[in-house]
């Protein structure tokens, strides 16, 4: 077992040294953020940060699977396979094939280590992997070339990005510039009414990469920020569930809601004053959530979401609580928030 600080030991040359032994290890990071990166023989089996993306997201967000099938693998992986990764699952269900499984383990693996490769402060924590403890996937990542190109991404990022809320529209012929397929496909999502986030969110493209792709573009005269800014509904997105709150952010954001992810009871209640046209809930303390939301001046006229199998008691009925159907079903949460945007200001 290895504990260190970032100060004492780099992360990277950590899991350098794994890779050159060929290790089964995890490694455990906790500071702004916490991170979790599993090796196999040496080679990069799984990374994730919370918050962060889950591969679920991605497999969403790239096409490869739907919101509610996302849900019924978390579920049943809960239920019935508590050692198999959540894409080894779906592989063996005939839901994604290889290379799908791939493309999205790459893209949350790249996204999590340039996260991480970039904090500045913490405590790093490596302990062996169990044998038999999680079953492996069948692709696996070769760890010093994912770490050049996590650090490489890293780098790009730092060079400059746009803000999230920002909207931009297209001002001169694209054609005309040498552009990369990353960069295109940001530029096609551009329609002078979408903020930045929406747009990373739809690429597909890790956020950070989307924003400094936008700033490039700015840079070079591109694209401009837009003088007319969309009126986008407000959603407070409190869930315990990672996979029920990250869903909720690319759907809701990619039908230009403007979502924040507090990350418990105090920080909703602080964000109260930015006025939410929305709050949806989700776990065991729902009822205790609302209760406290309402009480607040600023939540009472927020409409107030309950993400749950069966639809809320009588309890929350004093509450005036809504309640969207678990598992969630795209439609259904569109048309329910539907009413937030005829609503006004």
């Amino acid at each position: 077992m290895v504990r260190a600080t970032l100060e004492e030991l780099d992360l990277a040359e950590l899991l350098r040294v794994l890779a050159d032994h060929q290790k089964s290890a995890v490694v455990t990071f906790r500071g702004r953020l916490y991170g979790r990166i599993h090796l196999l023989h040496g080679r990069i089996l799984y990374a994730r940060t919370e918050p962060g993306p889950h591969l679920g997201e991605y497999l969403v967000r790239l096409g490869h699977l739907s919101l509610e099938e996302v849900q019924e693998l978390v579920e049943r992986q809960g239920r019935e396979n508590p050692g198999t990764p959540l894409g080894a699952l779906a592989l063996e269900l005939g839901l994604i094939g290889e290379e799908e499984l791939r493309e999205a383990l790459e893209a949350q693996v790249l996204e999590a280590l340039a996260t991480l490769l970039g904090e500045k402060e913490g405590e790093i924590l490596a302990e062996p992997l169990e044998e038999g403890s999680q079953v492996a996937l069948p692709e696996t990542l070769e760890t010093k070339a994912t770490l050049l190109e996590a650090a490489r991404r890293l780098d790009e990022w730092r060079q400059g990005q746009v803000d999230p809320d920002e909207v931009f529209h297209l001002v001169e012929d694209p054609t005309r510039h040498p552009l990369t397929p990353e960069a295109w496909t940001v530029l096609e999502l551009l329609d002078g009414v979408r903020r930045a986030r929406s747009v990373a969110l739809l690429s597909g493209l890790p956020e950070e990469q989307a924003y400094h792709l936008l700033f490039e573009l700015k840079s070079r005269g591109l694209i401009r920020p837009s003088t007319l800014l969309a009126d986008d509904p407000l959603v407070l997105v409190l869930a315990e569930s990672g996979v029920v709150r990250r869903l909720l952010l690319y759907l809701l954001e990619a039908h230009r809601y403007r979502v924040q992810l507090p990350l418990d009871l105090k920080m909703a209640l602080r964000l109260l004053k930015e006025r939410p046209k929305a709050i949806i809930l989700q776990g065991e303390r729902t009822l205790e959530m609302a209760r406290k939301l309402r009480a607040h001046p600023e939540g009472k006229l927020a409409s107030l979401y309950v993400v749950s199998e069966t639809p809320p008691g009588l309890l929350f009925r004093p509450l005036r609580v809504l309640h969207l159907p678990k598992p969630l079903k795209a439609q259904e949460v569109l048309k329910a928030l539907a009413p937030l945007r005829r609503s006004g200001t």
